[in-house]
């Protein structure tokens, strides 16, 4: 049986598609008066916004350990996730922080965390839950989620990295599964086989990966991001790649819709009760196929299709990491 994918990825993210993404749909623009503009031009002025190239919240100038969370982030690749996408427009309402002054209008649910070291050149990374007040900071999670029988580790993974030229990457992936927070409350996980971060660039002052692009958007649509013009509210500075197995995904259990994330990936469910799940042949093999193998970690061939290549291209500003990372 064949989902909708726009209406079933709404259903299963949960994030609530708002002003972040459909900027146009509501609110003044900045500097107007009933709706007539004073000022065109979208500037991050206001104090809260950090006076900073990327809205950073705290300055990491000198700090020899320091924070950043991911302020955007778009998928390429599944294209069933794409930036244009009803997944890709709910996970960039979940990444925007709501801080309409800045003109960013999400919901702060999605938080992904960069952790740096530079006494011990090491990079960590990982999830973190939404924060009440941003500026409060974030803390990473370290616990264990079952879901469908299965215990999910969600903790963040630490990888070396001299940052002292202004770079950062992983030379090697890891596993890290990263807890998806909704708006309801509820929790989508996305197990990563071999995440790796690759690429990232560092502000001199390490308050951003990437830029803000608030400028170059445009006052009429209340200075918000435009997917289908390729506007976005940031200039990414980093790459992110892995794979999710077709297995790993079957086993993530979407509660709210009774279903697991595997068909939001294939598009079409088996049709069971009470959890839908991936279709699978008369020797139990999940029938249609990905574009990945797992166990080459290539490109899949015709006879190893067991898994979706993910690739995502973010921005990263400043942010307080409260207690570190906490690996030992």
């Amino acid at each position: 049986m064949r989902f909708s994918k726009g209406l079933f990825a709404l259903a299963v993210l949960g994030f609530g598609v708002g002003s972040a993404v459909f900027a146009g749909c509501g609110g003044d623009e900045k500097g107007t008066t009933s709706g007539t503009s004073t000022d065109p031009k979208c500037e991050l002025l206001d104090p809260s916004c950090g006076g900073s190239a990327c809205i950073a919240l705290v300055d990491n100038a000198g700090a020899k350990q320091f924070g950043l969370r991911m302020s955007q982030i778009l998928i390429s690749d599944p294209a069933a996730l794409a930036a244009v996408t009803p997944v890709g427009l709910t996970v960039a309402s979940g990444v925007a922080l709501p801080m309409e002054q800045c003109f960013l209008k999400g919901t702060g649910t999605f938080s992904w965390l960069l952790y740096f070291d530079t006494e011990k050149n090491t990079v960590c990374t990982g999830g973190a839950k939404p924060a009440a007040n941003p500026a409060d900071g974030y803390s990473f999670v370290n616990e264990t989620v079952s879901q469908g029988g299965t215990d999910f580790v969600i903790k963040p993974v630490e990888f070396a990295s001299d940052v002292s030229a202004g770079t950062f990457e992983s030379a090697e992936g890891q596993d890290l599964v990263m807890p998806v927070y909704t708006a309801g409350g509820a929790i989508v996980l996305l197990p990563l086989r071999k995440a790796r971060i690759v690429g990232g660039k560092l502000s001199a002052d390490h308050n951003c990966v990437g830029s803000s692009n608030i400028a170059a958007l445009e006052p009429f649509n209340d200075c918000g991001p435009n997917p289908e013009e390729g506007l976005f509210s940031f200039v990414n500075g980093g790459k992110i790649e892995g794979y999710i197995t077709l297995e790993d995904a079957d086993d993530v259990i979407v509660e709210a819709l009774g279903a697991s994330l595997c068909p939001l990936i294939l598009g079409e469910h088996d049709g069971g009760m009470p959890i839908k799940k991936c279709l699978r042949d008369d020797t139990g093999k999940i029938s249609l196929p990905g574009d990945w193998c797992s166990t080459t970690n290539a490109p899949a061939t015709e006879t190893c299709f067991d898994a979706v290549r993910l690739v995502a291209e973010f921005a990263a500003s400043a942010v307080k990491v409260n207690g570190g990372c906490p690996l030992p």
